[in-house]
């Protein structure tokens, strides 16, 4: 069986695009994947269009061939947004191959350790503050993040996490620095956001009450300096991780030693070389691996390297319902698993786009059995919503 043709496709999600490889073979079978350019990553469609060009005509179920002549063809220039495309083509050719064995995709994995993956309910109540017109009901204030709180415990959820938000200047927005919303490069950490942040974790625990865990997401939006001034104003709340980004694992391992919290790190790495220093540094606690970025074969490598340091691991998954089902095959899969994140807030139209969707159960997310991912993008129903110009991180403008 051949690849005949890969064809990108992007369509309108709300405040961002959602990003296919559409993978036609020569017995008819299609591959889907879906990746991402929103999340700092310009042009991903367009390396994998250069790349479908060595791939067109090769054997779909040479999985392991195509990435190492993809790392070949790309070695003076890894990582980043040609990584990503690599890992894009990847989980393709893996939806396709487990379509052609009639099996689910986490057959090919090594096959299932289990039925149901425990998650939590990321952006809670992020996106309806950031993006109110897409998720309701918007929140303004700190009530509404109680009520968040209470929603997520209503709905059978025993986890969820949160950003970074300001609340006393009416209404509620992000401090996302690392991102320059607001452009603020030194990533100073002042009293306000400290403030700040913990009225927001004290209003999300008084709706959720004290057998929800708790995480929060300091993301790349301080310095060691800050990150330390945050995590001691937390120091006694009762937090189930803090996550952090940084490029420096020994900075990072020093917040580690000081932090009363589990450290949760890495989501935005790419291969297994990327994630040895902070192996070695004993940076984390909990590695977070992006299969988005990675491509699924890759990053059950990856994991086993976690394993090997006796790490457990999270994936990252903030795209769309597509990838929440290619996550789960790798959370049913890799035996090293903490908990899978997963967004419950989707655009109005997500049930539209694809032929089946994550069905959660007692706050868990149910592995699918059917073959491949368990799930296809509906093409007509793509098309018919053209994407944005631009959209996620690129949307925001500078503060004046």
């Amino acid at each position: 069986m051949k690849v005949a043709s890969i064809e990108t496709i992007a369509c309108d999600a709300g405040w961002r695009n959602y990003y296919f490889v559409k993978l036609t073979t020569d017995s008819g079978i299609v591959g889907w994947s879906e990746y991402d350019e929103g999340f700092g990553s310009p042009g991903v469609g367009n390396i994998i269009d250069q790349l479908s060009k060595r791939l067109v005509g090769q054997d779909v179920r040479a999985t392991e061939r195509f990435h190492q002549e993809a790392i070949c063809l790309t070695r003076p220039a890894p990582g980043s947004v040609i990584g990503q495309a690599i890992g894009a083509l990847e989980n393709a050719l893996l939806d396709a191959k487990a379509k052609a064995l009639n099996v689910p995709c986490y057959e090919l994995l090594g096959g299932k350790l289990r039925d149901t993956i425990p998650v939590y309910w990321s952006h809670c109540p992020t996106w309806r503050i950031n993006h109110p017109k897409y998720y309701q009901p918007q929140v303004k204030d700190l009530e509404g993040v109680r009520q968040s709180g209470a929603e997520a415990r209503e709905k059978g959820f025993k986890a969820l996490k949160t950003n970074l938000f300001i609340h006393d200047e009416g209404d509620a927005y992000a401090w996302r620095s690392g991102f320059a919303v607001p452009f603020s490069p030194a990533l100073n950490v002042e009293r306000k956001l400290i403030r700040n942040v913990m009225n927001h974790l004290e209003a999300l625990r008084a709706g959720a009450g004290q057998d929800m865990d708790i995480l929060i997401d300091l993301n790349f939006n301080a310095k060691p300096e800050g990150m330390l001034r945050l995590l001691r104003a937390m120091s006694d709340l009762d937090l189930y991780w803090v996550e952090i980004d940084t490029s420096n694992a020994a900075s990072l391992a020093f917040v580690r030693s000081q932090s009363a919290h589990p450290i949760a790190s890495c989501e935005t790495l790419i291969g297994v070389r990327s994630f040895l220093p902070f192996l070695e540094a004993r940076a984390m606690d909990v590695a977070i691996i992006d299969l988005v970025w990675n491509g699924a074969l890759q990053s059950m490598k990856i994991a086993a390297a976690c394993d090997a340091f006796d790490v457990n691991i999270a994936p990252h998954n903030f795209y769309g319902d597509l990838c929440t089902m290619m996550n789960a095959h790798f959370c049913a899969a890799v035996p090293n698993l903490r908990i899978m994140e997963t967004d419950v807030d989707r655009i109005a139209w997500e049930g539209e786009l694809y032929t089946h969707q994550p069905e959660y159960r007692d706050g868990a997310l149910v592995v699918p059995d059917r073959p491949g991912w368990g799930t296809d993008p509906i093409e007509a129903a793509l098309r018919a919503r053209p994407p944005k110009g631009t959209g996620g991180l690129l949307q925001y403008k500078r503060a004046a």
